[in-house]
């Protein structure tokens, strides 16, 4: 049945390559940016505690088209492996090797499943998308656990059930209608489409149908979100689980926004869900905002713990915060307001002109500590200043405006 499974998966990724093949890596760097997993741009939040060394050695478990040539052009001191079922993708990672010369980039076909076979270990593994198209993802996780490195960290990307109910709606719309991934399932949900009303889940707050299907872009984009033949999603207490499975543990949202309780809530609910463990209310947001159509997080080795950014003992006061690219300091009507642009729409938070203080001051050098002995905290008592920046650093890392490194770990 597995292998079935398999075989149809890669069929579908030789005839609908997905995301669409990219023609220069050196454009789309510097249109759209590194991808949200390269070490270049999430590094903060891969290894709080400080990369493990420079020459990281990097797999991409499911690499597509071209995110392995993306983060190997990126990073070009580091050595990218990237693996993927299918021939047609690797083809298209293998023409952007050649056209940027990229020496940093092997390319392999085989299963994920495999991947014990390359005889190494990684200090980073990227597997955003994949492994929810694995007839046993568990072991599909199970299986890049046993290759990461002790100090290593791995991005993965799973679909959310919340965010998807209307998809899976539809999927199931199709195939009772018979629609598989091939030309005529890609005219039958055409076809359906066209009927789906307005109040329907698959359509987008906006009122649009996602981008993937409308009529002006290509049939890739439709195969892998309606026609795929094994798709699975994942609700916050799934995703726990599931790490733990695998021997890991989770460390953190790519962006913490999407689970923050502070941007939705306030007064006695806003308390009562943060009176629960941090998963518990990630669970709670995800279901109330149902914003999640993808969960985009970080795992680790269980040696790995101590380095976790967590807020209940003053250790915190060791931290050195970041604010996060794209956030901005605004004044509207006599308030402050932190913005920033998201995926998922911009991200708003009130805060007031003690707060804004203590950001301007985290310029990425600074550990909390060393901030609150400015002059304009020295005024106040120190347990009056620790009880501030707690507060204050939380929130900020809930609502995801400021990330958090450590020194000397």
């Amino acid at each position: 049945m597995e292998d079935t499974v398999t075989e149809a998966v890669r069929k579908q990724y030789e005839a609908y390559s997905y995301p669409p093949p990219i023609e220069d890596a050196e454009k789309f760097l510097k249109q759209w940016g590194p991808l949200t997993c390269d070490p270049r741009f999430a590094g903060i939040q891969l290894w709080p505690e400080g990369r493990p060394r420079q020459d990281l050695r990097i797999l991409c478990a499911g690499c597509g088209s071209s995110q392995a040539a993306l983060i190997a052009l990126n990073n070009p001191d580091c050595s990218v492996v990237g693996i993927d079922l299918s021939e047609a993708s690797l083809a298209q990672s293998n023409r952007l090797r050649e056209r940027h010369s990229l020496g940093n980039l092997e390319l392999r076909q085989m299963s994920l499943l495999d991947v014990g076979q390359l005889n190494r270990s990684f200090d980073l593994i990227v597997s955003t998308g994949v492994l929810h198209h694995l007839p046993d993802p568990d072991a599909g996780l199970k299986a890049l656990a046993d290759v990461l490195d002790v100090r290593g960290s791995m991005a993965i990307m799973l679909y959310g059930t919340a965010g998807r109910a209307g998809v899976y709606l539809v999927q199931d719309i199709l195939r009772r209608l018979g629609a598989g991934p091939n030309a005529e399932g890609v005219r039958i949900a055409r076809e359906l489409l066209k009927a789906v009303p307005s109040y329907h889940y698959l359509v987008s707050t906006n009122g649009k149908l996602p981008n993937d299907l409308t009529d002006d872009v290509g049939d890739a984009g439709l195969v892998d979100m309606l026609l795929h033949p094994q798709d699975r999603a994942y609700s916050v207490p799934e995703i726990m689980a599931f790490v733990e499975t695998a021997g890991l543990i989770f460390s953190g949202w790519n962006d913490n926004a999407l689970y923050c309780a502070d941007r939705y809530l306030s007064g006695e609910m806003l308390e009562r869900i943060l009176a629960l463990p941090a998963a518990e209310q990630w669970a709670v947001m995800d279901n109330l905002a149902v914003l999640t159509s993808r969960h985009d997080f970080f795992v680790r080795k269980p040696e790995s713990a101590r380095f976790l950014i967590r807020f209940d003992t003053d250790d915190f006061l060791a931290y050195v915060p970041l604010v996060r690219a794209g956030t901005r300091l605004a004044g509207v009507a006599n308030a402050l307001i932190l913005t920033r642009a998201a995926s998922h729409g911009e991200v708003v938070t009130p805060i007031s002109r003690s707060e804004a203080l203590l950001l301007e001051r985290a310029d990425a050098n600074k550990s909390i500590s060393e901030i609150l002995s400015d002059a304009v905290f020295v005024p106040f008592e120190p347990e009056q200043r620790t009880k501030f920046a707690r507060a204050v650093c939380e929130r900020m890392w809930r609502s995801g405006h400021l990330l958090f490194g450590r020194r000397n770990a």
